[in-house]
């Protein structure tokens, strides 16, 4: 995997220095800005070359959620993980509908943090495990309501095939290789599905998959 050139957005100094310190131990990982507040990463990464940003939600000026999606209406393929704390939960939602690839707590593991820039370089999402059980407890929850089944929208043999796969986490490359298609196909049946289901991203296509029934959780 090449060098992934990363950026921290979090507005405690502190955090920022341990977690830089932290990621400069990962071989694949340079880290090559931070920002306090989502205002001064904006003004910053117009002027740099950017793969992955680590975004804390809850900060002075400019949040997070606002600073997502106004970063990924420029540079739609930025790879955002959300840095959280178990009371920034309500905020889920918000995150994932701004554009986000995941959530990783901020007491993550060095292991973790390399998984999750691991899992988003290759396309695919990352969930600390604990923020994984909330989300799937909070999605179950929802799908008390009743789904309008009409309004669902119409998927091929192909498509469904892909979306579960998708859902259980393979990368495009292993989709692929179960299917026996090629990793262009699985992008573009991949795009067919964010486009059917009106979703922005990977993401948003899993959480939209199992509210909706079209997957099992």
């Amino acid at each position: 995997m090449k060098i992934q050139k990363v950026i921290i957005v979090d507005d405690h100094e502190i955090f920022r220095i341990g977690l830089k310190q932290l990621l400069n131990k990962i071989d694949c990982v340079e880290v090559v800005g931070e920002a306090s507040n989502g205002k001064e990463f904006l003004d910053i990464i117009e002027n740099m070359k950017v793969d992955i940003v680590f975004m804390d939600i809850s900060m002075p000026v400019m949040d997070g959620i606002q600073a997502s999606m106004t970063v990924l209406e420029k540079h739609p393929d930025l790879k955002i993980i959300a840095l959280t704390t178990f009371g920034d939960t309500e905020y889920f939602d918000k995150m994932i509908y701004a554009g986000v690839q995941g959530f990783m707590l901020k007491n993550s593991t060095l292991e973790d943090f390399e998984r999750a820039i691991r899992k988003v370089a290759d396309s695919g999402n990352f969930f600390s495990e604990e923020m994984l059980a909330r989300i799937t407890r909070k999605i179950v929850e929802e799908k008390i309501r009743e789904i309008d089944e009409e309004k669902l929208p119409k998927l091929s043999n192909r498509e469904n095939e892909v979306l579960k796969l998708i859902c259980k986490g393979f990368t495009n490359e292993k989709i692929a290789e179960c299917l026996c298609i090629s990793s262009r196909t699985v992008e573009r049946h991949k795009t067919n599905l964010i486009n059917k289901t009106g979703t922005k991203n990977t993401l948003n296509l899993v959480i939209y998959a199992f509210k909706n029934n079209l997957v099992e959780l």
